[in-house]
């Protein structure tokens, strides 16, 4: 109950326009805070975008920094304020009159993973998930849990040839459940470490300006849905 209650995370905004059309939640990953990922977003340069950068709620055991998920496999994992925080910024943000397929979540690392665990679950559509060197943590879980909604949801995966921290094959996984489970989706390798690399910028520009028609595009087996 708690968790309910003291539902809003600290949040930073930053506006590319006056009047933005499009809403990104920016999730950063391990040990980071509200404030890191508004240099990613000046980089991408996207029109017309206002940006939602929230903290996790838990401190990172590293002794620096926040985190999504508060726990470990052996004790278990703790997302309730993760959870209520994410939901409670969404109805915030179609509050000031985005709609869904005007939000899109951006997610880095831990906050790659968090932005399919949130999307996969909600009882809509969004404009689209981008998952950057992420990974899917609760597998199980997510496959009974996600909803039928949310297979219209399209996914830009990107993942560097070179990351060290979470391998390319932890998207390359990703990928094909969400092939399975019916999602429109498009993964892309890039060469570089376990970072946001300058050179895919364009193709997340391209793909937040017009999700289905970058993977009409981009991708062979695209499915247009409705």
């Amino acid at each position: 109950m708690t968790a309910a209650v003291n539902s809003k995370l600290v949040t930073r905004i930053f506006s590319s326009s006056d009047q933005p059309t499009k809403a990104i939640i920016g999730l950063h990953g391990w040990t980071g805070d509200e404030h890191v990922f508004e240099p990613v977003a000046k980089m991408m340069n996207i029109d017309d975008a206002q940006w939602f950068f929230p903290r996790a709620p838990y401190k990172a055991d590293s002794g620096k920094g926040y985190s999504w998920f508060s726990g470990t496999d052996e004790t278990g994992w703790d997302i309730e304020k993760t959870k209520f925080g994410i939901h409670q910024l969404l109805a915030d943000i179609r509050s000031e009159g985005f709609s869904p397929k005007n939000i899109f979540l951006i997610g880095f690392s831990q906050g790659a993973s968090l932005a399919m665990e949130i999307a996969l679950r909600l009882p809509f559509a969004i404009g689209g998930i981008v998952p950057i060197a992420g990974f899917i943590k609760f597998k199980d879980a997510l496959a009974n849990e996600a909803t039928e909604e949310s297979k219209n949801t399209p996914v830009l995966l990107l993942h560097g040839n070179q990351d060290e921290i979470i391998h390319v094959t932890a998207s390359e996984k990703a990928h094909e459940l969400l092939k399975i489970r019916g999602n429109p989706v498009h993964f892309e390798r890039y060469d570089a470490v376990h970072k946001i690399p300058k050179i895919i910028c364009p193709i997340v520009k391209n793909f937040i300006s017009d999700s289905f028609k970058f993977l009409e595009i981009n991708s062979s087996e695209f499915v247009k849905f409705k």
